[in-house]
């Protein structure tokens, strides 16, 4: 997928639904994209569309992504102890602090030598999460799962997270109807939960960070983690809350339905008047009673909760030859 950046900031700029526009997330600066850039954006979000009539068939899929996956980009880094280490990827993006790639079944975060201190940031966060006992398989699936770690040649450092084939960047579906932006927030209040449980706060968590299994209507929070910091307590100057994270949740459930902020979430005919509002709304004091308020609003937006199939594959995901 083409990634473009800010003249400003050289930060990743965030496309706008209609695809005529783009914003940079980090020094708001805004520029309309050229007849090019307009219309790779709209081809792009027109195959992602098209997954929702794709068959879900799980053997069918399995093979039409081994097809896909021989054409993923291929990567070598060297090692400080003289090993290589070859990366296929089918996504890539960068931020401020980290190049990340999307490989079939893991995450590779690759730090430069000056941002190299973040691994071990990243690793302290995820080691402080705690589940209540009874939840801890099916919640622990959702965050980090470190598998290795290594340093460069040039001192750069790479940290490799687990994930399933069938996870994928949430940033590449472009806009989402309601309905399923509805159990994105769901999930989303679930892992929220999770971080008040384990007194932690990952203050501005974006789209970028967050991966999504279609097939099951799970979200994991993978990116961001070296933000992460025990609640309540100072991080950059300012004191971060769980209730960073409930505004950071409005804030992508505002991006993942095509506007630019929670601000500016207005009610549409797929959008219900309760769903705009609470996105509107401010936190609730923490994550569990955030999560009562959500499931109040969920069941005035569409009634009782039930699985709405959103069926797609590798090839409509990740656009063939992006």
């Amino acid at each position: 997928m083409k990634v473009l950046t800010c003249n400003n900031c050289s930060g990743r700029m965030v496309i706008d639904a209609t695809g005529t526009s783009a914003r940079c997330p980090y020094c708001g600066s805004e520029t309309l994209l050229d007849h090019r850039d307009t219309d790779y954006y709209r081809d792009f979000y027109e195959r992602m569309r098209g997954f929702f009539s794709l068959s879900a068939d799980g053997q069918e899929r399995r093979l039409r992504a081994d097809e896909l996956w021989q054409s993923a980009s291929e990567e070598t880094f060297e090692c400080s102890d003289g090993r290589s280490i070859n990366i296929r990827s089918m996504y890539t993006y960068s931020d401020r602090s980290a190049d990340v790639y999307t490989a079939r079944q893991s995450l590779i975060f690759r730090f430069s030598p000056e941002n190299a201190a973040l691994a071990d940031s990243f690793r302290r966060a995820v080691s402080s999460l705690d589940y209540p006992s009874a939840d801890t398989k099916s919640l622990s699936d959702f965050f980090p799962r470190i598998s290795g770690g290594f340093t460069l040649s040039d001192g750069s450092a790479l940290l490799v997270l687990k994930k399933s084939e069938d996870e994928y960047p949430l940033r590449l579906f472009g806009r989402l109807s309601g309905r399923h932006a509805a159990w994105v927030v769901s999930r989303l209040e679930n892992l929220c939960c999770v971080l008040e449980y384990s007194s932690l706060a990952h203050p501005g968590f974006t789209v970028d960070d967050l991966y999504i299994d279609p097939y099951d209507h799970t979200v994991s929070l993978y990116g961001g983690w070296w933000d992460a910091a025990r609640n309540n307590t100072s991080h950059g100057g300012t004191i971060i809350t769980t209730r960073d994270d409930l505004t950071a949740l409005r804030e992508a459930a505002a991006q993942i339905l095509g506007f630019r902020s929670a601000a500016e979430v207005k009610p549409g005919p797929d959008l219900p008047k309760a769903f705009a509002e609470f996105i509107r709304s401010a936190p609730r004091s923490n994550a569990y009673d955030d999560f009562a308020f959500w499931d109040e609003v969920l069941i005035q937006s569409y009634g009782e909760r039930r699985f709405v199939t959103m069926d797609t594959d590798d090839e409509h995901i990740y656009g063939k030859g992006n």
